[in-house]
């Protein structure tokens, strides 16, 4: 009976990891078909930029230079620090000094935040309000994306078409080399959720653009002043435009930041949590996490009870499925790793060859992986509280939201490449 239950779950788990790696190579030759890059030189009209910071980010120096240095003629930036005392109030200061001749950068130091929504959503309600009249898109950029010369033009370049009303890159996280465990999980994590944020392009607020009219007629501002995050509503909101969202290919942005794996597990939550107030498929990414930790403890204990009776037939079942499992999965990671050098490529930027240590210590935790993913679903589905950058917010009256605290960031260790 335990030979055939080891079949059984073997033949499962290997047919799931098989579905999953047709799903990354069709992402991969759908990429493919998508990979052309937005002519740097087609109309630029008047554009703002807007970034919220809290904290310095390791990149935020190269973020804010990168931005300034863009290769077009008519933007703004509004820059929105959180405090007076924020360590970025100073950077942000430095960089304007030294990187802005054109007098681009206003820099905003936040107002006393509304209790109802994420610090960063009433950043980006502040920053609308300064908007100029001859402003006509408005693009959005995180301080953990550093931003090629010609970024701006790619982003806004579609939104000359009048059925698109918003243009989004993504985002995918290589860590340097060499890093621990938990900068893999997040990249192996966000592997996955690549596949299907591209394909429907899903907003990502990182890079993101809209019309100044679209995100004045969608009355996006006043949804941001109750929203916990500054991208979940978008996509809704554009749509009931009736404008589509198109993904720019060469934009999804590399982020080599380090975390460790309790950060990993922590940020895997906070993203479900937010898939879970705004995304209608959030319930198929639980159904999908729960059917694979089930198939993969299942295959577990199969190998466990057949090391312990001496089943060897049921034992080399087991332990096939799951290393060819792991290996399909790793293969699709490389599937979706390729996706982002591409693109990364059009912008003429490399991310550089893996290494056979770094595939093998892939393979080794996919299982984690799993287990994470597995157990960061049930939490966001249970999670009525979060914190994040060091804010607390309540959730338990979702769609409504209270911020629980507030005070300056507390600056981390300088020159740090870690996650915040």
């Amino acid at each position: 009976m335990l030979t055939i239950t080891a079949i059984v779950a073997g033949q499962i788990i290997f047919a799931a990891a098989l579905i999953q790696l047709s799903i990354a190579i069709s992402f991969g030759r759908w990429f493919s078909k998508k990979t052309l890059k937005t002519d740097s030189q087609s109309e630029q009209a008047m554009t703002a930029v807007i970034m919220s910071v809290r904290g310095c980010d390791p990149t935020f120096e190269d973020s804010l230079i990168g931005v300034l240095q863009q290769k077009y003629t008519h933007f703004q930036i509004h820059l929105v620090v959180d405090h007076l005392d924020d360590p970025a109030w100073e950077v942000a200061n430095r960089i304007k000094s030294k990187f802005d001749p054109d007098d681009r950068l206003l820099i905003h130091a936040m107002k006393t935040p509304r209790d109802t929504c994420s610090l960063k959503c009433h950043s980006i309600t502040q920053a609308v309000e300064h908007l100029t009249k001859e402003t006509e898109f408005v693009a959005f950029l995180d301080a953990d994306v550093a931003p090629h010369e010609t970024w701006l033009a790619e982003l806004t370049g579609p939104l000359q078409d009048k059925e698109i009303g918003g243009v989004t890159g993504s985002q995918w996280f290589e860590p340097p080399v060499p890093s621990g465990s938990g900068s893999l999980i997040r990249s192996v994590w966000n592997a996955g959720a690549l596949v299907f944020s591209v394909y429907f392009a899903n907003p990502w607020a990182g890079s993101f653009a809209i019309r100044k009219s679209t995100l004045e007629s969608s009355n996006l501002i006043s949804i941001w002043k109750n929203s916990i995050v500054d991208d979940g509503p978008l996509k809704k909101a554009i749509q009931d435009q009736g404008l589509k969202i198109e993904f720019a290919p060469s934009l999804i942005m590399i982020n080599r930041e380090l975390c460790s794996a309790s950060y990993a597990n922590r940020w895997v939550t906070r993203m479900l949590t937010w898939s879970r107030l705004y995304e209608d498929t959030f319930f198929l990414s639980v159904i999908h996490a729960c059917f694979s930790n089930v198939l993969m403890l299942t295959n577990f204990t199969i190998l466990i009870l057949a090391v312990i009776i001496g089943n060897g037939t049921a034992l080399i079942a087991c332990a096939t499925a799951l290393l060819l499992s792991g290996a399909l999965s790793t293969w699709a990671y490389s599937v979706s790793r390729n996706v982002a050098a591409k693109s990364a490529q059009l912008r003429g930027e490399t991310m550089g060859n893996t290494t056979l240590w770094r595939i093998t210590k892939l393979l080794l935790l996919v299982p984690v992986c799993q287990l994470i993913y597995g157990a960061s679903s049930i939490r966001s589905l249970l999670c009525r509280r979060v914190r994040w950058r060091q804010i607390e917010y309540d959730l338990s009256s979702a769609p409504k939201f209270k911020r629980l605290n507030y005070q300056p960031f507390i600056s981390e260790p300088a020159n740090s490449s870690q996650s915040i």
